[in-house]
């Protein structure tokens, strides 16, 4: 395999940074997005047995599925019905199997000798669509070093989609946040885990994002994850927005720290809903407040509000500054809600005047 086809399977970028000898800035690198290939009947045989033997291996009594399991509720904060839905499960102890029983070709040692397939301890985290087991990755424990994440020979490396049709996306690396991104935002937003900041979306993650009217980038909140969503996600998709993890990295680290990520999402919504018009459009006629002015479901910009930051859309109630999103009814008694979520105010008569 070239450098180029690697980097093409990949998902990643060749760019040259050498400056340009007009002294002009370069044009922008061409990008299409890669495309993954479902392994093998055999392949996908052999993972399914791997997959069933893992997910009663993690529901067994023992102390290390019990652990395990409880990792993942009490730190990962995946419900168990999560979990028995994306087919999480538990490897014991290290393994090797030949390729044969994989249907792969032969990978040589030095010594001339095949090597064999290894499927280490830990978490497995398998990629399934329908009837099809396309990947399967496994968390390795800590204290068994690294790799930390390892991808079992011959899985694809397509991005895992949860959700398709929405008009929002959120991006992220680890597929345990979007699991948990999912669960607690799934009716808002499709999730779209890529597996780490640099890799570059395969052909079925491009359709999704291309579609969607908001993007949210949402990688770690670290060097990495802010230097891809400038120097890529900007260039590549205009939609795109960063919405980093506040009180963490990640969206797990985020939960953890007690952070709702549901209001997390739909503040990301409320953010940018005025300019790409993401969510529904009602009109007010309320005194002091501007006829262009549009209430977006679930943002207060009643007298007492903040109308000077309308254009990013107001997400906090200037009086309480409490965000307006939490908030049942105005405390000051001018507005309240809906049956559908719209605020609506108060007149004078006690009359409710949408």
């Amino acid at each position: 395999m070239t450098f180029p086809e690697a980097c093409q399977y990949l998902g990643k970028d060749i760019v040259d940074h050498r400056p340009p000898l007009s002294g002009r800035r370069a044009a922008r690198t061409t990008w299409e997005p890669r495309v993954t290939t479902a392994p093998t009947d055999l392949w996908q045989e052999r993972a399914r047995m791997l997959v069933e033997e893992s997910e009663n291996w993690l529901f067994q009594p023992s102390t290390f599925g019990q652990k395990m399991l409880g990792w993942l509720k009490e730190r990962r904060g995946l419900s168990e019905e999560t979990i028995r839905t994306h087919r999480l499960g538990l490897v014991p102890i290290d393994r090797f199997e030949g390729h044969e029983q994989w249907g792969l070709e032969p990978v040589f040692k030095e010594n001339g000798t095949p090597k064999k397939i290894w499927i280490p301890r830990g978490l497995t985290i398998p990629l399934c669509q329908e009837d099809q087991v396309l990947r399967v990755r496994v968390r390795r424990l800590k204290s068994d070093g690294d790799p930390r994440y390892y991808l079992l020979r011959g899985s694809d490396t397509r991005a895992m989609i949860l959700g398709t049709v929405k008009s929002v996306a959120v991006l992220v690396e680890s597929e345990l946040d979007a699991l948990l991104l999912h669960q607690e935002a799934g009716d808002l937003v499709n999730v779209i885990s890529l597996g780490n900041a640099q890799t570059r979306p395969d052909q079925g993650a491009a359709e999704i994002l291309n579609q969607s009217k908001l993007i949210l980038v949402s990688l770690d909140a670290d060097q990495a994850g802010a230097t891809e969503f400038w120097r890529w996600w900007k260039e590549h998709y205009p939609q795109a927005r960063r919405w980093p993890s506040i009180q963490g990295k990640d969206p797990g680290e985020m939960w953890t720290a007690g952070v709702s990520l549901r209001t997390w999402v739909e503040a990301g919504l409320m953010e940018y809903a005025a300019n790409l018009a993401i969510l529904p459009e009602r009109r007010l006629h309320v005194a002091g407040v501007a006829e262009e002015h549009v209430l977006v479901n679930g943002v207060c910009l009643f007298h007492h509000c903040d109308l000077a930051s309308y254009q990013s859309v107001a997400l906090f109630c200037g009086e309480t500054k409490q965000l307006v999103i939490d908030m049942a009814c105005c405390p000051l008694g001018l507005w309240c809600k809906d049956a559908d979520g719209w605020p609506v105010m108060e007149t004078i008569d006690g009359q409710s005047d949408s």
